[in-house]
């Protein structure tokens, strides 16, 4: 690793000696390709980088480090996006060669649905991304649940960062071409080992933003997608015990007297597809009871 600081006068990064209290360390082979990067992307291009990993392994960490090499004079706080809004606004608001940080906010078991939310949101932004000429920092769980054509051809590299023997502050680099064999290959079993990274790297626990603001608004973002997820099964669960009230007040009633189906759905507020497919699942598991 190398020792890193920007000079805002001269607009370039300085290697610093060994031991310097300033700067920030980066990985030598990648940050030639970061250089490469910000060097390309002025060619009208964007720069999009996928970051994955197990939970606490420092994935967000890192995209923030790279965020900030690749836009050192404007990268700050308000440029890291908890959810497909704060995304979509800093996508819009950004400037030419801005870095956008995507650092989705997870719950749990709930991470496998947020990732269609990702998928959905990044496609729906990529003309913008494009003739903006931005860099893009995806933080996700697993790269394998990234939309395939963003995947496959819009991101420029994969970043997986892990863990060594619960020691914090490694990650494997997949080009373009690694990280697309790699999709093909390791999609069915989520596996890592073929292709072989480029090259793998350390890096330090640096948070180029203030890291207790980071951690309350990713805290803060956290327990908003958490209480619309209860939101959301407590509606769930009132929608299903009202669905069952509305069928036992048949029950027991002669045929000519039992509601029709068009009268359960005024009643209900469904459309007829929805309607029909929670009677579907309404009679199996009246069958299993």
């Amino acid at each position: 690793m190398v020792k890193v600081k920007y000079d805002f006068e001269k607009k370039e990064w300085i290697t610093l000696e060994k031991g310097s209290p300033e700067g920030m360390y980066i990985d030598g082979y990648l940050k030639d390709n970061l250089d490469l990067a910000r060097k390309i992307i002025r060619d009208d291009w964007d720069m999009m980088f996928c970051y994955d990993g197990y939970e606490g392994s420092g994935k967000s960490v890192k995209a923030m480090q790279d965020a900030s090499f690749c836009s050192p004079e404007t990268f700050n706080i308000d440029n890291i996006c908890f959810n497909p809004k704060e995304f979509r606004r800093g996508v819009l608001k950004a400037k030419a060669y801005d870095s956008v940080v995507y650092d989705e906010a997870y719950t749990g078991l709930s991470s496998r649905a947020t990732m269609g939310m990702i998928n959905r949101t990044l496609v729906s932004m990529l003309a913008e991304i494009r003739q903006k000429n931005l860099f893009v920092f995806i933080v996700m769980p697993t790269f394998f649940d990234l939309d395939r054509y963003v995947a496959l051809w819009r991101s420029r590299a994969l970043i997986n960062v892990y863990t060594d023997k619960f020691q914090r502050g490694y990650f494997a680099f997949y080009n373009m071409d690694r990280k697309k064999q790699l999709f093909v290959n390791g999609k069915k079993t989520y596996e890592y080992s073929k292709p072989y990274p480029n090259f793998r790297g350390r890096f330090m626990n640096y948070y180029p933003v203030d890291e207790k603001e980071y951690r309350k608004r990713k805290k803060d973002a956290l327990n908003a997608r958490e209480n619309q997820r209860i939101d959301i099964e407590v509606k769930k669960e009132l929608e299903n015990e009202l669905f069952e009230r509305v069928f036992l007040m048949d029950e027991g009633r002669p045929e000519e007297k039992k509601m029709t189906h068009q009268q359960k759905i005024e009643i209900l507020g469904l459309t007829p597809s929805v309607y029909f497919y929670k009677l579907k699942q309404y009679k199996e598991m009246r069958e299993i009871t």
